[in-house]
């Protein structure tokens, strides 16, 4: 048996598949947090600071496009590169903003959203 496929790093396409599904709760949980008025303003700026590097680096890349491989179609090529490039910097911005915020105020949102509130 091939230790890549079903040794410690299989887990990881696991986990990332794990990540994928969760996605959209991860987003409503840094939306809800950064709502709230019980998180630091200075730590609200962790997400607001990745959030203006993701935005320079889509349009860096719209004004001077660096493409390893080319795209069929022009224009949605370009855009799933911008993609890509923002969530490289989004998800680790909002992973730390979450980790930052206080622990009891991030399960509480938690538990609200997964009890669909």
């Amino acid at each position: 048996m091939n230790p890549f496929f079903f040794g410690s790093r299989g887990r990881g396409i696991f986990r990332f598949l794990r990540i994928f599904l969760h996605f959209p709760n991860f987003i409503r949980l840094t939306m809800r947090l950064f709502r709230d008025e019980r998180v630091p303003i200075y730590r609200k700026a962790i997400l607001v600071i990745f959030q203006i590097l993701a935005g320079a680096f889509a349009i860096a890349y719209l004004v001077y496009p660096i493409d390893l491989i080319f795209d069929f179609l022009p224009l949605v090529g370009r855009f799933d590169d911008i993609a890509i490039g923002a969530l490289i910097i989004l998800l680790p911005g909002a992973w730390l903003f979450i980790k930052s915020c206080p622990e009891h105020i991030v399960r509480e949102h938690v538990n609200k959203i997964s009890r669909g509130e």
